[in-house]
């Protein structure tokens, strides 16, 4: 019940972007018709109570299981913090939760996001990801520009995601990637990264913290090549065969710069967005359209996307381990933990 699962979005009114708010979970389940909010769970019970009464709802747990076995929820959104998340989403497919919707990343090791996908895939649970972007009409525009051909083949992209933090803000960054490229199949990572008070840890196999990302570079199968680089701004730049694609400040607007035959760029061509519905409102959305057997929607994400933005994770933190080599998708250690930990808090 923290600030992606309640908390209103008056805070970012006048900051955040067109096409971002409702933000939260709780606010975009009111935005849509055919969900009903049934009931809440937080073991902050201050926060609990102060929040039923906001959205005046009756039924608050503190023990997620309990609120599973006594609502039987269809739809189950988990915006929790990292550890633990993967014990929710198994035990919500193993009883009768058909849709769920849960906040990035997934957990903090490659095994262990295997294992809750496989149960989620077993038991035919529709599943949705935090890596919101995705779900965004102005980000939707520009994959479907890329799509149409029209710059011709895509050779890299670039997201300019600050200086920031692997697990708190990267899980969106690689998400970007993937989405844009429309594949699966990494061939290396490569990175660099500052971690927090200086903490190098003794055992490769456990980063106790949330290093911030100075600088990754990722190959595909493909050939396409990406980067996330600490540019301010949360741009994206797409660089195809005949020009620049780029998707600025998160969605604002997207600009196409056509590549001459000197290989300079022509003066950009402005692309403003009408946005309806926002990003979460979007993939709640879709999620019950899905479930409901509409096979005309396309899945938002699949279960392979969720897995290789967690490769590209902590790749990106097992190659700066090593000094910053390359390292093949194959060698990503699968049960590496990256805990996420900032201070006292986890992503």
């Amino acid at each position: 019940m923290g600030r992606m699962g309640a908390e209103p979005s008056e805070r970012l009114e006048g900051k955040a972007p067109h096409g971002w708010l409702p933000i939260s979970h709780v606010e975009s389940i009111l935005a849509i018709p055919s969900l009903e909010l049934v009931g809440l769970c937080d073991n902050d019970t201050t926060r609990l109570t102060k929040l039923s009464k906001l959205y005046n709802v009756s039924n608050t747990y503190t023990d997620y299981t309990k609120l599973i076995d006594e609502l039987k929820p269809q739809f189950l959104s988990i915006a929790t913090r990292t550890k633990g998340r993967t014990d929710i989403i198994k035990y919500a497919c193993e009883n009768g939760v058909k849709i769920l919707y849960f906040e990035k990343p997934i957990c903090n090791s490659i095994a262990e996001g295997r294992q809750a996908l496989a149960v989620a895939s077993e038991r035919n649970v529709v599943v949705g990801y935090g890596v919101n972007r995705r779900y965004h009409t102005a980000y939707r525009k520009a994959r479907e520009i890329l799509r149409s051909g029209e710059l011709g083949k895509i050779e890299h992209i670039c997201v300019e995601h600050n200086s920031t933090n692997l697990l708190w803000a990267h899980p969106h960054s690689v998400d970007i990637i993937l989405f844009f490229i429309e594949s699966c199949e990494l061939e290396y990572v490569q990175g660099n990264c500052t971690y927090i008070d200086d903490y190098k840890p003794s055992n490769y196999m456990l980063i106790d913290n949330d290093p911030i990302v100075n600088h990754a570079f990722f190959k595909f199968k493909n050939g396409i090549t990406a980067s996330i680089s600490p540019t301010r701004g949360l741009n994206t730049r797409i660089t195809c065969e005949k020009g620049i694609l780029t998707v600025y400040s998160d969605g604002t607007w997207l600009e196409i710069n056509d590549i001459n035959k000197t290989g300079y760029i022509n003066n950009g061509r402005i692309i403003n967005i009408d946005i309806s519905l926002s990003a979460t409102v979007n993939a709640f959305s879709e999620l019950i359209e899905i479930s409901s057997g509409n096979s005309i929607i396309e899945k938002p994400i699949t279960n392979e996307e969720i897995i290789a933005g967690l490769i590209m994770l902590n790749g990106l933190a097992f190659s700066a381990l090593n000094g910053g080599v390359m390292i093949k998708a194959e060698d990503v250690p699968e049960d590496m933990v990256v805990t996420g930990k900032m201070g006292s808090w986890y992503a």
